[in-house]
């Protein structure tokens, strides 16, 4: 079965939630900043995973909205599924795999995250972004 993973851009007040990988982390993002996501579990939907996976890494309850558009990861080949949520709360705590999470100006999101993480994102989700 083809793993899917699916990647919550959460707003809290025109600012994004994004997620700092441990550097201890044996992932290709470790010590990265970069927009938090999650692998869909069993026969969860891609909104249950956007709200688990959330919730483990971040202590938020989110929202859902709207599907952004989709890709392929160069490095594990699982296809990436990009959802716009909201959260009612700025209130974060890491967990999870995170060391850190902080909110970042919706405009910042680009300068904030690596090269390397943002060669990852698919030309709709830059253009989000600017």
């Amino acid at each position: 079965m083809k793993q899917i993973s699916v990647v919550a851009i959460v707003n809290y007040d025109d600012k994004i939630l994004l997620g700092k990988k441990r550097k201890d982390s044996c992932k290709f993002l470790s010590g990265e900043w970069h927009i938090p996501g999650e692998t869909v579990e069993n026969d969860e939907s891609d909104q249950e995973a956007l709200i688990r996976g959330i919730k483990e890494e971040a202590g938020l309850v989110i929202i859902v909205g709207r599907y952004l558009g989709s890709n392929i990861n160069p490095i594990n080949q699982k296809e990436v599924k990009w959802y716009e949520c909201f959260s009612t709360t700025d209130k974060v705590i890491a967990g999870s795999d995170l060391e850190d999470v902080k909110w970042i100006p919706r405009n910042k999101v680009i300068e904030y995250c690596s090269y390397r993480v943002i060669e990852l994102f698919p030309k709709e989700i830059q253009d989000y972004f600017r």
